[in-house]
């Protein structure tokens, strides 16, 4: 009987994941761990598996989440990165396989340096495994993998939602999450160095497929630029980058608050006393009803990864354009991100993969399966190759999709 773990199961990405795990995947039971009982049993309710299980979990109390864990063959840890250290060592105690969505950088170098004891106990701690990161991470190994030399990483992400809502800041995930990408310094890896940049620059005018179209861009912390240039060193790989194009008119009121300050996590002092920037904006925005109305809305996922193959400058260029899913009525973003990690979930639980240690989905996750799986969920991958050939005779050089 094996036994999976979902934390912060009845959240927002927490829900996609047990929805995806209770139709598709071989587990005995799927356990619901969230703070929230009540809502982690009326998600439990509305499914209607009998894999499904309720538990209420509190993360700050190390006894309620070593109850939880018991006899786990795996935790999916879908609660904020800040717990993600805590988790795995949790995950560690109590002898179970480990996955999350992303520790935004700094946290996965934190997680990273529990390799060894990971895999002393022969144990998986699969970091980073959503959308971005998670995805973005294989679609980087599937385009590394056409080429004999690897230069450079350029992973964008744009996206955009056609819900006309009278809400007049509604995130399409974590608030707390986005504020960070939007004040945390972006790191990115440029000639074969770890570089901060300013928060939200390195804007670019990018042409994405319809129906999102031009986006701007801009650079923001993602733990993909920690993990690729280190798998893909030995093919001389030299920069990596993240860019995020939310929606435009999204993008802008968001910016004008945090250049105001709402961004902050430090307290402030007022004429009422202190207070914390960042929770006022996100109490005030859990002030308006959130849309009852389907989602539609559109993300395209684009990974280029430039190198040389045969000698011959080349572009390898993955995407998938993500829609909401009609069925589920979800959002692209909550389908992206909940999806990839049920799938790698049942490749563990079904042996196809045996890497043991904290390592990123680069490195264990075989691309051609995890396409395969995604298309059954909607999400269709697309690669390009854009070589130069050097014509024998004339010397021309011509450009081939």
């Amino acid at each position: 009987m094996k036994k999976i773990v979902v934390l912060g199961g009845a959240g927002a990405m927490g829900q996609v994941i047990v929805r995806d795990l209770a139709e598709f995947s071989g587990y005995d039971t799927i356990v619901i761990a969230d703070f929230n009982l009540q809502k982690a049993n009326e998600l439990k309710n509305s499914l209607k598996s009998k894999k499904l299980e309720a538990a209420m979990c509190d993360l700050k109390d190390p006894a309620s989440l070593a109850e939880v864990l018991k006899d786990a063959f795996l935790v999916i840890n879908s609660t904020p990165y800040y717990f993600n250290v805590d988790v795995m060592k949790a995950a560690l105690a109590s002898s179970c396989h480990y996955m999350d969505l992303g520790g935004l950088f700094h946290v996965t170098k934190q997680q990273l340096e529990l390799n060894e004891e990971f895999r002393e106990k022969g144990l998986a701690a699969v970091l980073g495994m959503g959308a971005a990161p998670g995805m973005t991470n294989i679609m980087a190994a599937a385009g590394a993998g056409d080429l004999d030399e690897v230069r450079s990483i350029d992973i964008t992400v744009g996206c955009i939602d056609f819900v006309v809502t009278d809400h007049p800041l509604q995130p399409p995930y974590a608030i707390d999450t986005i504020l960070d990408e939007y004040t945390k310094e972006p790191m990115v890896f440029e000639e074969g160095e770890y570089r901060a940049k300013p928060p939200m620059s390195g804007e670019k005018l990018v042409q994405l497929p319809e129906p999102v179209g031009s986006c701007r861009a801009i650079l923001t912390l993602h733990s993909e630029v920690l993990t690729l240039p280190k798998t893909y060193e030995h093919k001389g790989c030299t920069d990596v980058t993240f860019r995020l194009g939310l929606p435009t008119e999204f993008h802008d009121r968001l910016k004008l608050l945090v250049d105001l300050g709402f961004g902050d996590n430090e307290k402030i002092e007022t004429a009422e006393g202190k207070v914390t920037p960042r929770k006022v904006l996100a109490h005030l925005i859990d002030r308006f009803p959130q849309s009852n109305q389907p989602a539609d809305d559109a993300e395209v996922v684009r990974v280029e990864v430039k190198g040389k193959r045969n000698g011959q400058p080349t572009c390898v260029t993955l995407e998938t354009t993500v829609l909401a899913h009609k069925k589920w009525n979800l959002s692209c973003g909550a389908l992206d991100t909940g999806v990839p990690p049920a799938i790698v979930a049942d490749m563990l639980l079904a042996g196809t993969i045996m890497e043991r240690g904290a390592i990123p989905p680069e490195i264990c996750v075989p691309h051609k399966e995890f396409f395969h799986e995604l298309a059954k969920r909607t999400i269709v991958m697309r690669k390009t190759v854009e070589e130069v050939l050097v014509e024998a005779k004339t010397e021309e050089k011509v450009v081939c999709r």
